[in-house]
């Protein structure tokens, strides 16, 4: 599997999205992807990829189930976490 759900040979598929925008959302676009070193196309890309992460449905993913896998059978203690991270030990 690779992103979104795809498995290895539909990855390298290639669709065309097209689109029209006004004059200032272009150029609003194009000068902040210019200002971060990204082609129209690779800030369209990115755009279109947070945006689906944002709003889409990633129930079938069984990352996003909360019923799968870890049932919390087992009890942790971070009691010590600061001790071990920052060697610091409690007052």
């Amino acid at each position: 599997m690779t992103g979104f759900g795809q498995r290895a040979d539909e990855a390298t598929a290639k669709r065309v999205v097209q689109t029209e925008v006004d004059t200032a959302l272009y150029d609003f676009v194009r000068k902040t992807a210019k200002s971060k070193g990204l082609t129209l196309k690779e800030a369209a890309r990115e755009a279109l990829r947070a945006w689906a992460s944002r709003e889409g449905d990633l129930s079938w993913d069984p990352l996003f189930d909360p019923t799968w896998g870890f049932e919390g059978r087992v009890k942790t203690d971070a009691s010590k976490v600061n001790e071990v991270l920052y060697r610091r030990r409690k007052r």
